[in-house]
Formats: structure tokens, sequence, C-alpha cells
């Protein structure tokens, strides 16, 4: 008579896995978007409902390696957004203009407003943002940026831009510092306004204004 098989122990133990780093991670975003890096692994498991002392090292490795996951978790997310993006315009990205460009490149992260986990995830950005660097040819970027990118540079390069990859990298830390305010003062109720625009389209048209300026040659 043919064995049936049967979830076993290993079966249960990887789905245990899962929703204890689930838990880290949700409470990890939480908690070192608001404390920094330097809270306390105890508050992290103790938030998560963890008693293993060893829930953040077996997974992470330490707080620091938390919150590079939380990143990637949500960057991934974000740049899914940003490639059926890149998707509807089709053929036509090949074209499209400067502020379109910029569009694709900003405005998924900031969609990331209207949820909570969202908001954690742009609190916790600035924090770590030594961990997203943002720069053509990163082999590690996301599909949907590392196109975005490339063809911000080749606009940027055609126009004549200096310092290509450094706006860029500005106009990205700058967009971080904004989003985590926003996303603090929503949090705080002093903001009720989740919408990404109008204030989003103002700011991609100063980015597109501080990638295209002149620059004053040294005396």
């Amino acid at each position: 008579m043919p064995r049936t098989s049967r979830p076993g122990p290993v079966d249960g133990l990887r789905a245990d896995t899962a929703e204890t780093r689930e838990a880290l991670l949700r409470a990890g975003a939480r908690l070192i978007s608001r404390h920094g890096l330097g809270i306390p692994v105890s508050r992290i498991q103790q938030e998560a409902d963890q008693r293993n002392k060893s829930a953040v090292q077996y997974h992470f490795g330490s707080v620091p390696g938390l919150a590079a996951a939380i990143l990637r978790d949500h960057r991934m997310q974000v740049d899914a957004r940003r490639a059926a993006a890149l998707e509807d315009l089709g053929p036509g990205a090949e074209d499209a203009d400067l502020r379109t460009l910029v569009g694709l490149l900003l405005r998924p992260a900031a969609e990331e407003l209207r949820t909570p986990a969202g908001r954690d995830y742009l609190r916790l950005l600035p924090q770590v943002a030594h961990l997203a660097r943002i720069r053509t040819g990163d082999p590690d970027a996301p599909p949907g940026q590392a196109r975005v990118l490339d063809l911000l540079h080749l606009r940027l390069r055609q126009a004549d831009v200096r310092d290509v990859d450094e706006r860029l990298a500005l106009a990205v830390q700058m967009q971080a510092a904004a989003l985590a305010d926003r996303a603090r003062r929503i949090d705080d109720e002093a903001d009720t306004d989740q919408e990404v625009s109008p204030g989003h389209d103002r700011f991609v048209e100063l980015v597109v204004g501080m990638l295209t300026a002149a620059l004053a040659d040294a005396a």
C-alpha cells in the first residue's frame, strides 16, 4: 500500500521560522524607525513577542542586519511598482522626458505613505541611507530602479549635465528626508492627508530643476 506524505516537524518548523522572521521585521521597522539603530535587541524581541533571546541574531545577525533586511524587502516592493510603471510606458520609456523619469524614480517610494508599514519604512530610510546607495551600474540595484537610472543618466549626459551620479544621489537623499518627515507627521496626526499628489508632483519639479541647474565654474 503506497505511503502518503504528511506534513512533518520540518514543515512546521519552517512555518514557525517564517512567522518569527516576519514578526521581527514588523517590530524592527516600528522601533528602529522611531529610536534608531541603537535600540536594544531585547526591545525588538519583546515587541515581536519572541521569548528566544537569540532570535534577532539567528535571523539577521544584528540590529543593523535587521534594518538592512527591512530595507531590502520594502525596496523590492517599491521597485515592483516602478517596474510596472515602466512596463505601462512600453517602448515609449526610451523616449520619456526628464520629468517622467524623475517621477518614475521617486514616486513609487512616496506611495509608501499610504500604509503604517510603509511609513515605518520611510522613517527608517534616512537612518540607513548608507545601505541604499543610488548610482548607475550598481549590481545590487533592483531592475526597475536600474533601468530608470540608466535612462536618467543618458538624458542628463545628452544635456551636458556634469556630476550626474552625485546629483541623483542627492535627489534621493532629499526625498528620503522629506518623506520621513511627512510619515512622522501623519503618524502623529499633525498631517491627515496621505495622498501623494500634488505635493510630490511639486517635489519632482524641484528635483528636475536641481538635476539640470548649471554650476558656476570655480574661481
